[in-house]
């Protein structure tokens, strides 16, 4: 998701101390909600997202009625209620200190690492490192043939990006159904969502017919962290890091998921190094967009679809990103995205929204969905963000990872069958 400005004053200190090896310190920060009421409200809360430099938007004010989400620094939240109470928005504390709220999970992190470390299965109710991930990946693909794993490129700071492919086999002629997922960095659920996605298809082969007729049907190509520098950072220093790690300046990284071709430079994205949604110096600028865009041709025309994993909102979309006009297969898209998200709402209640991107979440241009329908062709070509909408944002607990995989995997299941 887009979400979170820093102000080039809040990202130096981020340097600063990222530099000496400290964790960034949340303590006292707060998640805010408001919710414009009307469309003078709406418009308040937009300048005060383009204008106020110390606010750090969570969720986009993008709608009447739909909540909007602002982390907040101590020193900076009186100012922040007294404005909001002065144009009339209504707010709360979603979250009363953001740092403990990190320490908490992080703690429930360890504990239940304590708990499981006798065990030899990978445990996919727990968050995990890079290394981790990748470690099982290889384990898995030595000791299961459908498996292999790959490097699709380097990263700034020389970490591979692995992809794991589940293929029955070499065949020219066979659709491939592509995922990218964790491009950005803070959003730990999107890797392990995926990683259930790959234990599924390649544990249930053969015993679970859908199962089998996809893996028959198609080969899968899933790289769990897109951005391993990011998300590297993310456990070492700063939880709520977003972009890679590409020096740019006196800041750091680049906004992967606005680095791609279509109308890169455009509206929903920044050319301020030190934001968020800075889109880099030209498209393809990083190693890792490029590498999505080399996996998606090295595959042409065989790519039936091409997914985006990300987290929160709970949302299934397809394109335009970048603009409010739809495509020309918009119907389509929307059949078979409802599909998913009907089986997906089916597993636990979870209600997802779904549309195209730009009427359901927010503006964004240099996106891998877009590239994906106007570079590739991919028709079907669909970013979801998971669970959840705001509750816990981007910390969603450990506790919820098994859930938020099975239902998103349902959801998945479902649209690939419709397609084979």
């Amino acid at each position: 998701m887009r979400l979170y400005f820093f102000t080039v004053a809040f990202v130096l200190v981020v340097y600063i101390s990222s530099s000496f090896g400290d964790r960034v310190d949340y303590t006292g920060h707060k998640v805010v909600r408001s919710r414009a009421a009307n469309v003078v409200q709406l418009s308040y809360l937009r300048n005060l997202q383009n204008l106020d430099e110390t606010l750090d938007f969570w969720s986009e004010p993008f709608h009447v009625g739909q909540p909007v989400d602002i982390h907040v620094t101590p020193a900076n939240y009186d100012n922040l209620a007294h404005s909001l109470k002065s144009a009339g928005i209504q707010h709360h504390i979603k979250v009363e200190d953001l740092g403990r709220a990190i320490e908490e999970e992080r703690t429930s992190i360890e504990l239940r690492r304590e708990l499981t470390k006798n065990q030899k299965a990978f445990d996919f109710e727990n968050y995990h490192t890079y290394e981790e991930i990748v470690s099982y990946l290889e384990n898995l693909a030595l000791e299961n043939p459908l498996v292999s794993v790959s490097s699709i490129g380097g990263t700034y700071e020389n970490r591979s990006l692995t992809m794991a492919t589940i293929s029955t086999g070499s065949d020219p002629e066979k659709q491939v159904i592509v995922f990218e997922c964790a491009v950005h960095a803070r959003e730990w659920a999107a890797p392990s969502t995926c990683l259930w996605f790959i234990n599924e298809l390649a544990t249930k082969y053969g015993s679970d017919s859908e199962i089998t007729r996809l893996v028959d049907g198609f080969d899968w190509k899933i790289t769990p962290v897109t951005n391993p520098d990011g998300y590297t950072y993310s456990w070492a220093t700063d939880r709520l890091w977003r972009k890679n790690r590409m020096p740019t300046g006196t800041c750091f990284g680049v906004d992967i998921n606005r680095n791609f071709d279509t109308n890169f430079g455009g509206a929903g994205s920044s050319d301020v190094p030190c934001i968020d949604t800075y889109h880099g110096p030209n498209s393809f600028s990083e190693a890792e967009s490029s590498a999505v865009r080399d996996v998606l041709i090295a595959n042409r025309p065989r790519v039936k679809a091409a997914i985006s994993i990300h987290t929160y909102s709970q949302l299934w979309m397809s394109p335009y990103g970048y603009t409010h006009d739809l495509p020309a297969e918009y119907d389509e898209m929307l059949r078979v995205m409802s599909i998913g998200v009907q089986a997906l709402q089916n597993t636990y209640g979870t209600q997802y929204q779904y549309g195209n991107h730009a009427d359901t979440i927010y503006i964004a241009s240099g996106t891998t969905l877009d590239h994906a329908y106007t570079a590739e062709g991919i028709l079907y070509a669909y970013l979801l963000e998971l669970r959840d909408t705001g509750e816990f944002g981007f910390e969603l607990p450990a506790s919820q990872i098994m859930e938020t995989a099975v239902e998103t995997w349902n959801g998945i299941k479902a649209m690939a069958l419709e397609i084979l």
